[in-house]
């Protein structure tokens, strides 16, 4: 089983931050996909969440933890919040381009899981925005494949009773009659988001 996703996760993020430096400042502002997120705010979570080691994402938040006590799901919202305006917007496409170079050197974590972070999350941004970027397709098979895992039980049902084919990836997951769609389509349908349309 391949564990090492280095080259994918550079080119997203690389992908991203040029996608990034092209916006003016109210596209900063504007909704992501993520509930409550700008995609400054993503931004800001994909440098905090993907960018830090785990003892330097542990020290960022525990602070918030001492004081607040907030759900996970608070405290990455604090965190993700608090990164993102804390650093310009030039800045955030400069940490984004450092962490892809290093993670393309090898440095840093490049499993499964950072892989699901960078592209689950930079689709988050780009597909309101209507600008495309290009993951590779196997990258977006094993993010689909860990979507599923992690889906709602009524979106699981719709995957055991359809095939879900990215028809710009060649691959497709599930059993049944064929719904065709872009891989990015799929990945964000299996992680929640919406409105999307496969």
């Amino acid at each position: 089983m391949r564990h090492d996703f280095r080259e994918q996760i550079a080119d997203t993020l690389q992908q991203l931050a040029d996608v990034l430096q092209s916006l003016d400042a109210d596209r900063w502002g504007a909704q992501s996909l993520c509930d409550r997120w700008t995609v400054r705010d993503v931004a800001g979570h994909i440098v905090w969440r993907v960018g830090n080691s785990f003892p330097e994402m542990m020290r960022t938040a525990l602070p918030m933890l001492t004081l607040t006590r907030p759900s996970p799901s608070a405290l990455t919202d604090a965190v993700s919040r608090q990164e993102g305006e804390a650093s310009s917007p030039e800045d955030l496409v400069r940490k984004i381009r450092r962490i892809a170079a290093l993670r393309r050197a090898g440095i840093g974590r490049t499993g499964t899981n950072d892989l699901v972070e960078t592209v689950v999350h930079s689709y988050d941004i780009v597909q309101p925005l209507g600008i495309p970027i290009r993951v590779e397709p196997d990258a977006t098979r094993r993010v689909a494949l860990r979507g599923l895992l992690m889906t709602s039980a009524d979106r699981r049902v719709v995957v055991s009773h359809n095939t879900l084919s990215a028809t710009d990836a060649g691959w497709a997951i599930g059993r049944g009659p064929v719904m065709e769609g872009s891989a990015q389509g799929i990945v964000l349908y299996l992680f929640g988001r919406k409105p999307v349309r496969i």
